[in-house]
């Protein structure tokens, strides 16, 4: 990419016209199609985009020869627990039941305002290092309005466009919830965050409530719920609410769960470390008809590597596939390629948020999320889509931008102060372990996390 200097932040003032020459571009819209050419930005929105589209431009637009950038939908993840941001690398061979006694049992109780507000600044800045520019956010430790609040204010500062999830953890009093989130969505539903419940464990009034209230739910599921196919034939599911995980469901209940239109968001890392299942049920939900979103869930034991989550569902997906062909099963889907690893991230990933068309896509009318790829360390290219499936990571991930504005820009972020955020970070997360008498010296040598229970 050859962007005219650092100072282009500045220079992209609202309501000015931007073009983007010289972009290999995979929209993920049958309609356009991949292309050569141009993107053309009004404000949060793109105008227009192909060969030529820049041609027609006002005279005071800003003009950036991308060099040859591979551009591709911002993308989407569908299920993380932003609020964890701090806990990043805490106890990375943790099973399942650790995890849960340290953030929900342990240290979510003793969490301000400012350590959740820390954690979601984190998660927000590593998502849109990595190209990620939408999140669906569950946030199950808002235990107050000034957490809510807190929370909010750290992800709008962020510039991350966000599906704000509120909850509560296992076994947190909940009966501020449901008054809290038709307060915080009077007061904060807009374009850049929606306002969700979320019940890691749902109940069906708490669906009830999220029906009656237009506002859409997210849920923790997998074939070992109690009353799981009462919930799926509730009549409440609907195409505003995201289920995640969906290990071991039954062949009947991915049929419900197709019917109902509800969003789908595999965990493909989390799944086989925790033990949710052996790899994420992608196959199921393809013979059902689904397509699914990814999910990076939380920091932590591992990364946040979006690109990664991608291609861990590409091999699970080939590689159940092929099983299945060899078993001489009938109707296999077939195994994925690129493309559908891709719109996994995009497409799906904007199902997720309920933000079909307006995310997840390159298109006329579509919002102005998009990355752009820097192609040097990619080179040689034989495919601009398999290069930024197959071999793009963050290091590749030159520009960001999210409804209209740049938010990365020739391998930074913009106005953050990583150091200081850092800091904030491991000041955070120290404070807290050392409330429970835990150290990071000592879970480095011991490898995880064992508490008193």
């Amino acid at each position: 990419m050859n962007p005219a200097g650092r100072s282009i932040p500045e220079q992209w003032t609202t309501g000015r016209t931007v073009v983007l020459t010289d972009v290999h571009a995979i929209s993920m819209d049958d309609r356009i199609g991949d292309f050569v050419g141009d993107v053309v930005i009004d404000g949060d929105t793109i105008r227009d985009l192909g060969p030529g589209a820049g041609a027609d431009r006002p005279d005071d637009a800003l003009v950036i020869d991308t060099g040859g950038a591979i551009v591709i939908p911002g993308l989407v993840d569908g299920h993380v627990h932003a609020w964890e941001g701090a806990l990043r690398g805490v106890s990375p061979d943790s099973d399942f039941m650790a995890y849960l006694t340290l953030t929900h049992a342990t240290l979510a109780p003793l969490m301000s305002p400012d350590d959740v507000a820390t954690g979601e600044a984190l998660t927000a800045a590593r998502a849109l290092d990595q190209g990620v520019t939408t999140i669906v956010d569950n946030n199950h430790n808002v235990r107050s309005r000034e957490h809510a609040e807190a929370a909010i204010a750290a992800l709008r500062d962020s510039g991350i466009r966000t599906v704000f999830a509120a909850g509560v953890g296992v076994r947190q009093p909940d009966g501020h919830l449901f008054p809290l989130l038709r307060e915080l969505r009077a007061a904060h539903d807009d374009d850049m965050t929606r306002i969700r419940l979320m019940q890691a464990f749902p109940t069906l009034d708490g669906w009830r409530f999220a029906v009656e209230h237009g506002m859409g739910a997210v849920a923790e599921i997998g074939g070992r719920m109690p009353n799981l196919d009462a919930y799926l034939d509730s009549g409440l599911p609907n195409p505003s609410f995201t289920l995640n995980h969906c290990s071991g469901l039954s062949d009947e209940q991915w049929t419900r769960v197709a019917d109902s239109g509800v969003a789908v968001a595999l965990a493909p890392r989390s799944d086989p470390h925790y033990g949710l299942g052996v790899a994420a049920p992608v196959l199921q939900a393809e013979r059902a008809g689904v397509q699914v979103a990814l999910s990076s869930d939380n920091e932590f034991e591992y990364g946040y590597h979006l690109f990664e989550e991608m291609r861990q569902l590409m091999s699970v997906q080939r590689g159940a596939s092929f099983a299945a062909i060899q078993a001489g099963e009938q109707d296999v889907p077939r195994p994925w390629g690129v493309r559908d690893a891709l719109r996994a991230a995009t497409v799906g990933g904007a199902l997720a948020a309920d933000l079909a068309g307006r995310v997840g896509v390159l298109a006329p009318g579509a919002k102005a999320d998009l990355v752009l790829l820097n192609t040097d360390r990619l080179r040689p290219i034989a495919s601009e889509l398999g290069a930024a499936v197959s071999y793009a990571t963050v290091r590749d991930v030159d520009a960001v931008i999210v409804d209209g504005r740049p938010r990365k820009w020739a391998g930074e972020l913009v106005g953050v102060d990583r150091a200081d955020l850092v800091r904030r970070g491991e000041n955070s997360r120290d404070r807290l372990l050392a409330r429970v008498g835990r150290s990071v010296e000592d879970l480095r040598f011991e490898g995880r996390l064992v508490l008193d229970r």
